[in-house]
């Protein structure tokens, strides 16, 4: 599909005003599946529910996700006509995003580990977060320090986010997704969340599993969006 065409079928697409659902996949470290888990998302929401989505690459760095779609495009694969992929690392993000809520009915924000300002302001117009997390010790200790972060957006946020921590790179051949679940939902002394650092965490029960279909899916638009469709359906019901 040429850009013309792409533009203008997804003028029809935004002719009347959105008041769009914004998921922010973020946490304070890089390397979690960040970028993969708001390509597929944001996937989800063009193609399966057909909205007019925008994914936002908020990653002030790496700028993964728009990688992602420049690699896509080179390589001849097909844009949906209703996905929009557009880099914004600024710290105005939060006034971006109240921008193109009547313009999309679905805003994904791939918060980068790089910046926690970046992180808390997108935290603030969010709807629903999304914290990817490895079922490892070093991943699960930056933990605390995001949902901290994301309390303090989330008193400025006046649409009720609701957090999760989503397991990603599962691979149950071994023992450490079902360690990893079990120190989250009975975390130790101060590696909790709440007044006193020893409440759970908000774990979703789908997990993203190391399949080679997601790592091998960086500079491609996939089709099969398998666990994270069943992930969105499980949050958003």
């Amino acid at each position: 599909m040429n850009e013309n065409t792409r533009h203008k079928n997804l003028a029809v697409a935004t002719e009347h005003v959105w008041d769009a659902f914004v998921i922010v996949v973020g946490m304070l470290k890089g390397g979690t599946g960040k970028t993969t888990s708001a390509w597929f998302i944001a996937l989800y929401y063009a193609v399966v529910l057909g909205l007019p989505t925008l994914l936002l690459d908020a990653d002030a760095t790496s700028q993964s996700a728009y990688d992602w779609f420049k690699v896509a495009k080179a390589a001849g694969f097909e844009i949906p006509a209703n996905l929009v992929v557009e880099r914004y690392p600024f710290d105005d993000i939060a006034e971006y995003i109240r921008e193109k809520r009547a313009e999309f009915g679905a805003i994904v924000v791939d918060a980068g580990g790089g910046s926690a300002k970046l992180f808390h302001e997108a935290v603030t117009e969010a709807n629903l977060l999304l914290v990817p997390v490895a079922p490892t010790k070093i991943e699960r200790r930056k933990l605390v320090a995001t949902f901290d972060e994301a309390e303090r957006a989330a008193a400025r946020n006046q649409r009720n986010v609701t957090a999760h921590v989503v397991m990603v790179k599962a691979d149950d051949r071994t023992s450490l997704p079902s360690r990893a679940k079990d120190k989250l939902l009975e975390p130790s002394e101060s590696e909790g969340i709440g007044p006193d650092r020893d409440e759970p965490f908000p774990l979703a029960e789908t997990v993203i599993h190391s399949w080679v279909h997601y790592m091998e899916a960086f500079g491609e638009i996939p089709t099969e969006l398998s666990e994270y469709a069943e992930l969105m359906k499980e949050l958003t019901a």
